[in-house]
């Protein structure tokens, strides 16, 4: 059975990714103290996530770090009135879904791997995908949304626009803290594809090791959750079994602009950078290997790409 696999939950991620890119997990540009949005959500016809949204957790883009900076932005809002400040950070997740979400504003994502699980050995079967989606709500306040669409393939595996719809529920319990509900592909377009009815809980945790964030090391994001569907175990998959099963990802921010992945899909083993290139942008890069161990037949190279509006 081939398997496509996304970059991009949401994080991606985002969160984070996403990040992270997530995952992660960009779109807040108009709050300044939360992640920025550039990680995907997570889907599980694709391997990495993109999530549009690192946003969520003062401590991993450190607000009063910035508190100088945010009243600057803040007066020239007050000169300028189509000034809109925005923050970037890197991603928390490659495809697993975190804690953390978005609040209002758009997101995409566009995402690409050289090979897809399963396809023919030495055949050009690389391909694209990509994630839109509107977040809505309060986080903070009650609960934020989120409702996207995943196009999980450009033709090469699949027909030209088979997908999914998306919904994410999500809550900040604490600062730094965030848990989400989500239920990927719940309405489907085109071919089958591997996200269909995937339901899942998620909770993601910012641990802040060093009070200075440009220092190495000064964040760490830890994400636990548990789903069925895309994240359940090949063999389940094979033999068509509805277990839930877990999965976990660890994104250590290694400088302000980059954080170092590894993360546990439920399948299979991932590793990645994350680097939101831009401060005040909230734009982020991904790039990974899937199937270290675990499924697949040999390590996968994806490469994301999302940004917040």
């Amino acid at each position: 059975m081939r398997i496509l696999t996304l970059a991009g939950s949401t994080v991606l991620f985002l969160p984070l990714l996403s990040l992270n890119a997530g995952a992660n997990p960009a779109v807040q540009s108009q709050q300044p103290a939360d992640f920025s949005k550039s990680q995907i959500d997570a889907t599980s016809d694709s391997d990495i996530t993109l999530t549009a949204d690192n946003s969520g957790s003062d401590l991993w883009s450190d607000s009063e770090s910035d508190e100088l900076e945010n009243a600057q932005f803040k007066l020239q809002d007050i000169q300028q009135r189509n000034f809109t400040p925005s923050r970037g950070a890197p991603g928390l997740t490659i495809a697993n879904p975190y804690g953390f979400g978005v609040d209002r504003g758009f997101y995409s994502g566009l995402s690409y791997q050289v090979d897809t699980r399963g396809g023919d050995e030495g055949t050009n079967d690389g391909d694209a995908t990509m994630v839109f989606g509107l977040g809505l709500g309060d986080a903070q306040k009650l609960v934020g949304a989120e409702l996207s669409y995943t196009l999980a393939s450009f033709g090469n595996n699949r027909e030209f626009g088979s997908g999914g719809f998306n919904l994410k529920l999500h809550r900040r319990i604490a600062e730094g803290w965030g848990v989400s509900a989500g239920w990927n592909s719940f309405l489907s377009t085109g071919d089958t594809n591997d996200l269909e009815d995937s339901l899942y809980l998620s909770t993601t945790k910012i641990f802040k090791m060093r009070e200075d964030i440009n220092s190495p090391f000064s964040r760490v994001g830890a994400t636990i959750g548990i789903g069925n569907g895309q994240f359940r175990s090949v063999d389940d998959i094979t033999d068509d079994n509805g277990n839930v099963n877990v999965f976990g990802s660890l994104a250590f921010r290694v400088a302000r602009p980059v954080s170092f992945v590894t993360e546990w899909t439920g399948q299979d083993l991932g590793m990645g950078l994350s680097v939101s290139p831009l401060r005040t942008v909230p734009l982020s890069i991904h790039l990974g290997a899937r199937d270290i161990v675990g499924a697949g037949d040999g390590a996968r190279f994806v490469f994301g790409l999302g940004a917040g509006f």
